[in-house]
């Protein structure tokens, strides 16, 4: 059985990861790569402008506190579960301890990164503010992994209780206790306050580590969560490509009928099928709205002018760029070959839905420096806004089209 649970493990290990790099070669290929440098290279000469103007008063030990103390508690364990092991491994519950132990190490090994990419974001605001150097960079780095380990293990013996209510608290007491240990030592805090938060830690994981072994594991549970963690994988890929895997889910919208105002003649069928698409499936019209939004807060709120320019192009091209699936949608539906139409009408319809979206967002782009009573600049960006998105379903998106159109041939 050992050798069987040792063999269970090695291949669900293997088919995650595989599905994780058929879809990451598509999320971070060299355009996202430039705009992802590009978008970094921006925030951090911003963020290190801004560290700058900080004096020691600022509260840098309560903000890393809170920050670090959130992502401590979010703590999934990857358990590679499928619908059918409740059935078939719910018998061997008891001899799997190795693979569930094996679980909460690798998540353990996903998520440190994410702990050393945010600390490591941290630290100048820390350095700036205590004067104490990123010499302390490494101890930091060892507590905050240990805790991570805390929380994982914590939370695994929580997965054993089925109420709502026990999870949610326990996230809370997660927050709060890793939260408090790091503000103490950010503080330079008594040893005797350190030492009282670190025992209630410990308290806390035996009380739940004897607790849970007097229950059952929660099969349906573990297979839901690690079903919504890998549904939320594939919500962000299918921003890049397609996934098959992924369902979305279509919403009437009746009030938005006045858009998608039918008009039965030839040669509005593929605008029809994608602007309905657009408005009504719950992972384009979601994607499209979250990115307007974002790119309209961040032009409001920001002073500089080149700055709200090179916002409104990059949002401009994230929301181009993720949206280029919705033009394969309707490829594999029967119904859509028969259409007694050109073919060049599909990819001429899709361009012409794209390029209305992205003007219609750079209209809402420039209503924030409009608002601000910003004229020009604002007129500027509306501009700028709809010459992007002419040269974009003009030459960008011709090619993206036409490698898409041949790879589908083959």
């Amino acid at each position: 059985m050992m050798n069987n649970a040792e063999n269970i493990w090695k291949k669900r290990v293997i088919e995650y990861n595989q599905e994780l790099q058929k879809y990451l070669k598509y999320m971070f290929n060299d355009h996202l790569l430039f705009v992802l440098i590009f978008a970094l290279g921006g925030a951090a000469f911003t963020y290190n402008q801004w560290v700058k103007t900080l004096d020691p008063t600022f509260p840098a030990a309560y903000i890393m506190a809170v920050i670090l103390g959130l992502i401590l508690a979010w703590s999934p364990v990857y358990t590679f579960l499928k619908e059918a092991d409740a059935v078939f491994l719910l018998p061997l519950e008891n001899r799997l301890t190795g693979y569930f132990r094996k679980s909460i190490w690798i998540s353990f090994m996903f998520q440190s990164y994410i702990q050393l990419l945010v600390l490591a974001a941290l630290m100048p605001m820390y350095v700036a503010v205590s004067g104490n150097g990123f010499k302390s960079f490494l101890p930091l780095l060892v507590l905050v992994l240990a805790l991570k380990v805390w929380n994982l293990y914590v939370r695994w013996f929580m997965l054993r209780f089925q109420e709502k209510e026990a999870h949610w608290i326990d996230s809370f007491m997660r927050f709060l206790l890793s939260g408090s240990i790091l503000l103490l030592i950010l503080s330079e805090a008594s040893i005797l306050m350190i030492a009282a938060v670190a025992l209630i830690m410990a308290g806390y994981v035996f009380y739940f580590y004897h607790t849970a072994k007097k229950k059952n594991l929660k099969w349906d549970l573990l297979i839901h969560l690690e079903q919504q963690r890998m549904l939320m994988f594939y919500r962000i890929a299918n921003m890049f490509t397609d996934v098959p895997k992924l369902k979305g889910k279509v919403h009437r919208r009746k009030w938005l009928d006045f858009i998608v105002k039918t008009d039965f003649s030839q040669s509005q069928s593929y605008r029809n099928l994608y602007l309905r698409s657009l408005v009504r499936t719950s992972e384009f019209s979601g994607l499209y709205v979250r990115l307007t939004l974002i790119g309209a807060v961040l032009i409001y709120t920001n002073q500089s002018f080149i700055v709200n320019i090179l916002t409104s192009l990059l949002f401009l091209y994230l929301t181009g760029f993720q949206l280029v699936p919705l033009y394969k949608r309707f490829d594999y539906k029967i119904w859509v070959l028969i259409y007694p139409i050109a073919k060049e009408l599909k990819t001429s319809s899709f361009k012409k839905v794209l390029n209305q979206s992205m003007m219609i967002q750079s209209i809402i782009f420039s209503l924030p420096l409009l608002l601000k009573g910003m004229w020009v600049e604002g007129v500027i960006i509306l501009l700028a806004g709809f010459v992007f998105s002419l040269l974009f379903s003009q030459y960008y998106l011709n090619q993206r089209l036409k490698k898409m159109d041949n790879s589908f041939s083959l």
